[in-house]
């Protein structure tokens, strides 16, 4: 017989034994599968967060590029530096700049805020990936006074232009000012950004000194380590350092590879994870093997008449290691059932910002891995049973035939040995699972600062172009924006509170800035202390359960360009500089302009719950909108999307979706209103009669699309009679909608 022939016949007995012990063989299975599960599906995200390539060309010359300060921790850069280190470093042959942030896309049927990178015009080739169509920024294209061009993501390519190849050179609205489309990136290129921009300096010199937002990527030069790289542009950085503001002066730089900035917060968490739900597969693998013994115990007959027929102890023991690796297959087949549903469970879970979360996936590796750890757990959990199965003494094993449960010395020695390893692992187990519950409950008993239950918050993005006038913030956007928005809210039923911020609490985005106390010893340029620095309206800390400590809140009147600037510290910057409590009145410097405390709040935890308050401030909020944009956020304060947004984007929470008259009522009051504005600067009245905004009403019903539906079906109704009635009449005259054997037709009064 050969090994093959051996092989399969081991396999059919396995089968039959299991077929006998179906309570086993599930125990065993399940144990298993939870074990190696629990390991592909770690070991999944370990795969896609950092061990897989990044899809950049010759990644391992990716570096990034940080200014360290004096304190020791490493940031972005101002513009001069920049511009110093590009031109002083012959070791890198790209190095380009970036920030991040977000645009709106302004169309007919629906605006969209979109996830934006501005880049240097050598931000493309820095990565070294083409684009899939047209092109990317050409090399003047960042410099201020030429045309805005956008590049898309293959993305929002299909999903928002259906993949139309003719969308290069079309124009796009980003932020109120119009693009030319000149490329797409493939979707593996970066699945976060949707948008790429051109990155131009600010015209102001102090403005570009003072804004240290940019941060730097750079392309190794050939045979240029990275340790001879960051020795050299240490150098650079020394001397640009000097020919800066005393506020640059001790700042050096670091290199640092791309993929470890981009995972460095969490390749530790994910290590320390993928040892966890190891020990839990040996954990399995031990119980398994207690198992296996306990079973040899019930074959003592079985095997010593095999062996007293002349069976050799390999041959039982290849037999045995069969069923072993069998068990160990059918858990593995269990494990990726349970793999895929909870690596998507754990994605849901998973935190926004996890790193290359599109890499994350059960690929060919995933499961190439799975099976290898089947593998490997068959023969962990069957070597020693089977082993001391073989070393059966045949007479003893005989004589034993009516006394089949007994297992012999060796075998309880053996078993007691693996229960006192399973115990050793769980209590392993069991002391970093207790660690990490008192850290959980300390936080969760940790207090934030605020009071977050049956707080409701919404992002507001208004564009750039629509923020400012002519440099500086609108003047008139308090009485704009922030009452008619906050008032319509806090006249929502069951809102008893409603406040703006800048930037939520518990975010770790900072915003901070250098101040002085007016009054106190005058410090050394640089040297100021720092706070974090918030913009808020009134309401804003009543909203958010912030206790007011001392003075007031803001008022309306507060943001007035002719009132004096007021601020709000929080108690730590109120205990550091004003310790007899006399806080009030005082004043603080920021640059040239000087503001008055008029209250103190309560400390917010904002850099996280596990560290000490910031210092901080805040300052009445200030922006601007347009009237357009006015009338479309009051509407959608008053008819509640609020809610249907979250429904249809976070399935976790459900809302009731809007009935027919309120949408009925958005028709009229918000969308209707837009369109006679449009048509009525081409000299037409509309009139939409009452059956087709019931028409257009039953359709957004029908298709669940809301109060976006509205806009989505009328504007082509609309853009159809526009198109065949404009210009047709030097006098006004009255365009009107009618509904007629359920068709839309317009007719020119």
């Amino acid at each position: 017989m050969t090994f093959l022939d051996s092989l399969a016949a081991d396999v059919r007995f396995a089968l039959r034994t299991f077929r006998r012990s179906p309570g086993f063989v599930a125990a065993a299975v399940l144990c298993l599968a939870l074990g190696i599960g629990a390991n592909a599906v770690i070991f999944s995200v370990v795969h896609g967060v950092l061990l897989r390539p990044l899809p950049y060309a010759e990644p391992e010359r990716l570096v990034s590029l940080v200014e360290v300060r004096p304190q020791g921790y490493g940031g972005p850069v101002s513009w001069p530096t920049f511009w110093a280190w590009r031109q002083h470093s012959p070791f890198f042959t790209h190095l380009a700049a970036f920030t991040g942030g977000g645009v709106t896309l302004q169309a007919p049927d629906a605006s969209e805020r979109l996830e934006a990178v501005r880049g240097t015009s050598d931000f493309f080739e820095v990565h070294g990936v083409p684009p899939m169509l047209g092109r990317t920024f050409a090399s003047n294209e960042d410099l201020p006074g030429q045309a805005p061009v956008a590049v898309l993501n293959e993305r929002l390519w299909r999903a928002r232009f259906g993949a139309d190849p003719a969308v290069l050179g079309r124009s796009v609205d980003l932020d109120g000012r119009a693009h030319t489309v000149i490329g797409v990136m493939p979707a593996s290129f970066d699945a976060s950004t949707d948008v790429w921009l051109p990155l131009v300096a600010p015209p102001d010199a102090s403005a570009r000194t003072r804004s240290t937002v940019l941060s730097l990527r750079a392309r190794l030069a050939p045979g240029v380590s990275r340790a001879t790289a960051e020795a050299r542009l240490k150098q650079v950085a020394a001397n640009a350092a000097l020919a800066q503001a005393e506020a640059h002066r001790d700042r050096s730089a670091r290199v640092i590879p791309l993929d470890e900035s981009q995972t460095k917060s969490w390749r530790t968490p994910l290590q320390v994870l993928l040892g966890a739900v190891s020990l839990v597969l040996l954990i399995a693998c031990t119980n398994v093997a207690n198992l296996l013994l306990a079973r040899a115990g019930t074959r003592r007959r079985e095997l010593a008449v095999r062996l007293a027929l002349g069976a050799g102890r390999a041959r039982v023991v290849q037999q045995l290691l069969v069923e072993s690796l069998l068990l160990a297959l059918l858990g593995g087949a269990l494990a990726a059932l349970l793999a895929r549903w909870g690596l998507d469970a754990l994605l849901a879970l998973a935190p926004e910002s996890l790193p290359r979360r599109q890499d994350i996936a059960l690929d060919g590796t995933a499961f190439l891995f799975l099976l290898a750890l089947s593998g490997v757990s068959g023969l962990a959990f069957g070597v020693l049973p089977a082993l001391q199965a073989s070393r059966l003494d045949v007479r003893g094993g005989l004589a034993a035939a009516g006394d089949g449960n007994t297992v012999p010395g060796f075998g309880r020695r053996l078993g007691a040995s693996l229960v006192v390893v399973e115990v050793a692992l769980s209590l392993v187990l069991l002391v970093g699972a207790g660690l990490l519950g008192r850290a959980f409950l300390h936080l969760l008993g940790t207090s934030p600062g605020l009071a977050p239950g049956q707080v409701l918050t919404l992002h507001l993005s208004i564009p750039d172009a629509r923020f400012f006038n002519a440099g500086g913030l609108d003047a008139e956007l308090p009485g704009r924006l922030l009452e008619p928005v906050l008032g319509a809210v806090r006249a929502l039923p069951g809102v008893s509170a409603a406040g703006m911020t800048s930037v939520l609490p518990v975010q770790r985005a900072w915003n901070n800035a250098r101040y002085r106390v007016e009054g106190a010893p005058a410090l050394e340029p640089g040297d100021e202390p720092r706070a974090e620095r918030r913009a808020t309206s009134p309401g804003y800390f009543a909203a958010m359960g912030i206790p007011m400590r001392q003075g007031r809140d803001f008022t309306t009147l507060d943001a007035a360009p002719d009132q004096p600037g007021v601020v709000i510290v929080n108690e730590t910057l109120a205990r550091r500089h004003f310790p007899a409590g006399d806080v009030l009145g005082q004043r603080l410097h920021l640059g040239a302009a000087a503001f008055t405390i008029v209250g103190v709040v309560g400390d917010v935890r904002q850099a996280g719950l596990e560290r000490e308050p910031l210092p901080a401030r805040a300052e009445s909020i200030a922006s601007r909108v347009t009237e357009e944009q006015l009338e479309q956020t009051t509407a959608f304060a008053r008819y509640g999307f609020i809610p249907e947004l979250i429904g249809r984007f976070n399935r976790l929470v459900s809302f009731a979706p809007l009935d027919a008259a309120t949408l009925g009522d958005i028709l009229q009051q918000n969308v209707l209103r837009a369109y006679e504005r449009e048509f009525e600067q081409e000299g037409l009245r509309l009139r939409v009669e009452p059956q087709v905004r019931d028409f257009v009403v039953a359709r957004a019903l029908k298709r669940e699309t809301g109060a976006r539906g509205l806009r989505t079906t009328l504007a082509p109704l609309l853009e159809r009679a526009a198109y065949e009635h404009f210009g047709q009449r030097d006098t006004a005259a009255t365009l009107r909608l009618t509904l007629q054997a359920g068709e839309v037709q317009a007719r020119l009064e």
